[in-house]
């Protein structure tokens, strides 16, 4: 037992020294604060900031709100600002540049000696019914004209015609509805040469100037083609003065551009005209290089049930081929089938001509830019980088700064009642032609939310989308399917198809003004003057009267006035003419008036009779 006594003393002994030992292992606190070096792109969240300088996220937004910015763990912070919030916390901002797009998708430059002769590219521009669509029918020899609704030409389409001389031209079509100007913008900005079609019969119009002014703002040369000059009204030199106002001079007054006479119904001219493009082509030169990765245009896009994602487009520089990986704007993918406006499958686009291509991850924009590679790698991380910052601006719109100010005015102000739409259409020129034409509507109490817009048929999904935001469903040139439109029926939702832009346009604005409280109008209908005032044990103040002017009528609200001036507004509670009880009194007749819960009234006064009447309004 001795030992063993001996053996605990020992250990007690050896652990003693470690004791002595542990204040010389303890951490001791930083004196002064870490002042890091921190990279800031150009945009980044406040979670990832946080990382960075190496706080927890609540305590970056405390110092954020001590510098008057509001945002969230996940809102993105722009460059400028991150910076000012790093520096404020006492580290060192770097401001790091982005890889760009250019340096990833690196292309040989052009040589001049490879250019190649290719066709013009024509866009077709002008007034609703001027004759654009028959004209380009007229040269095609086919008929589109019937496929179009109300004559109006829905979304842009691309063809290439050969003329009498075996020159070849691509024309673009352009609708000429007041919707669709971006479309024109967008046509005479990847065209060479644009025909101004204006009708002999009706003159220059609004459309028809919207696409002088795109077509200066491109620097792109006009050729004017005179419409309908078969008619007997015709008058073309009315047409050359009111454009020549415009700064549209013809050649034969000493001006740059060419006019021609034409008529699309008959054919006349027509070849003039063809001649007159050829003839500007020539002088433009128009080169590109055959060989070498293509670069173009979307000139529409569609979701076809069987091909899924398709786009018309029109190449700029270089050949696409069949399989060559594509990247459109932030959708990519792999050209899996090509067609020309014949619908023949094709294997490959030179400059200057259009085609249909298969195989995107989905519907691309119209107007987004195409570019093909053999390096799918380099596809894919561009469309996910323009994908990203796609992301990041729509989150940054949807940001609202939220301060004290703004809460209080929105209590006090009026609330403005909204309308929710869900949109498919069948092309994307259609969809973005309407969405720009809704969002332009504007009213001080009334207004729309396009809570989505999309391609293709109306789906289950759109429909349980349109369910939960309370939203009416558009169809344009689409239609549900069955799954959907079952919903609809159980649901009792709004659903409307519509095939011409003038009828959505008109519907919509119909329903938003439904919603519009109505204006109040007051007219009086009669005056009576008080000739004396007599009191009832049940009336109170009863006023003899004689009605000087219209009708005085019961049920209709009153005014006393004392020198012109209202000094009570209320009703009457009796009206007779003698001792019967009377409905109305006509001017120039003497009546007894009792004014409910007033007693206050002398000789002299006048009661003014006054009706409200509702005045519907409209957007």
């Amino acid at each position: 037992m001795k030992n063993k006594k001996k053996k605990g003393h020992n250990l007690n002994k050896k652990q003693s020294p470690d004791i002595n030992l542990t204040p010389q292992h303890q951490f001791e606190k930083p004196t002064e604060p870490i002042k890091r070096d921190v990279e800031i792109p150009k945009s980044i969240t406040v979670g990832d900031l946080a990382q960075k300088v190496a706080v927890k996220s609540p305590e970056l937004i405390k110092v954020m709100m001590g510098m008057g910015v509001m945002a969230t763990i996940n809102q993105s912070l722009d460059q400028d600002t991150a910076t000012l919030i790093v520096e404020e916390m006492g580290h060192t901002a770097i401001s790091k540049a982005d890889d760009s797009e250019e340096s990833i998708l690196k292309t040989e430059p052009l040589n001049q000696e490879k250019l190649e002769s290719r066709a013009p590219i024509v866009t077709i521009m002008g007034h609703v019914d001027h004759g654009k669509t028959s004209l380009l029918d007229y040269i095609r020899k086919t008929k589109i004209v019937t496929s179009e609704a109300g004559g109006i030409t829905q979304h842009i389409g691309a063809y290439r015609v050969k003329t009498n001389k075996n020159i070849m031209i691509t024309f673009l079509d352009t609708p000429g509805h007041a919707a669709f100007s971006a479309m024109r913008a967008r046509g005479a900005q990847i065209t060479d040469i644009i025909v101004l079609v204006v009708a002999a019969d009706d003159g220059v119009m609004p459309q028809t100037e919207e696409a002088v002014e795109h077509a200066q703002a491109s620097k792109v040369p006009i050729i004017v083609a005179i419409n309908k000059i078969d008619k007997e009204n015709a008058d073309p030199e009315k047409i050359q003065n009111e454009l020549s106002k415009k700064n549209v001079i013809p050649e034969e007054w000493g001006g740059e551009t060419i006019f021609t006479k034409i008529s699309a119904l008959t054919g006349e001219g027509v070849d003039n005209l063809l001649d007159s493009i050829s003839l500007q082509a020539e002088i433009l030169e128009l080169k590109a290089p055959k060989d070498g990765p293509a670069t173009g245009t979307v000139i529409e896009s569609s979701l076809d049930k069987g091909r899924g994602p398709i786009a018309t487009i029109l190449i700029k520089e270089g050949t696409l081929h069949k399989k060559d990986f594509i990247l459109v704007g932030k959708e990519f993918g792999r050209v899996r089938a090509m067609y020309d406006e014949f619908n023949n499958e094709i294997l490959s686009v030179t400059p200057g001509c259009p085609a249909v291509i298969t195989g995107l991850s989905a519907t691309p924009n119209v107007g987004d830019q195409l570019m093909s590679t053999i390096d799918e790698k380099k596809i894919k991380e561009i469309a996910s980088m323009r994908e990203s910052k796609q992301k990041e601006i729509e989150m940054q719109a949807k940001q609202k700064n939220f301060s004290i100010d703004a809460f209080n005015a929105s209590n006090t102000s009026k609330k403005k009642r909204i309308e929710n739409f869900l949109i498919k259409t069948d092309v994307q020129g259609s969809c973005e032609a309407i969405t720009t034409s809704l969002q332009k509507i504007e009213n001080e109490d009334v207004g729309l939310e396009i809570i989505y817009s999309g391609v293709g048929g109306i789906t289950e999904s759109d429909v349980n989308l349109a369910q939960t935001s309370n939203a009416k469903i558009i169809g344009f040139n689409v239609r549900a399917d069955s799954k959907a439109r079952q919903i609809i029926e159980s649901n009792q939702l709004d659903l409307k198809y519509f095939s011409v832009i003038y009828d959505l346009m008109d519907s919509v604005k119909q329903q938003l003004s439904g919603l519009l409280e109505p204006d109040i109008k007051e007219e009086i209908i009669g005056i009576a003057e008080v000739k004396d005032v007599f009191r009832s044990s049940k009336f109170g103040a009863i006023a003899g009267s004689m009605v000087i002017e219209g009708i005085v009528q019961k049920e209709q609200p009153i005014r006393v006035l004392r020198d012109n001036t209202v000094i009570y507004e209320g009703e009457l509670e009796s009206l007779r003419r003698f001792k019967d009880d009377v409905k109305e009194v006509k001017s120039g007749t003497e009546c007894g008036i009792g004014v409910k819960n007033y007693n206050d009234i002398k000789n002299g006064d006048q009661i003014e009779v006054f009706k409200r009447i509702e005045i519907k309004r409209s957007i």
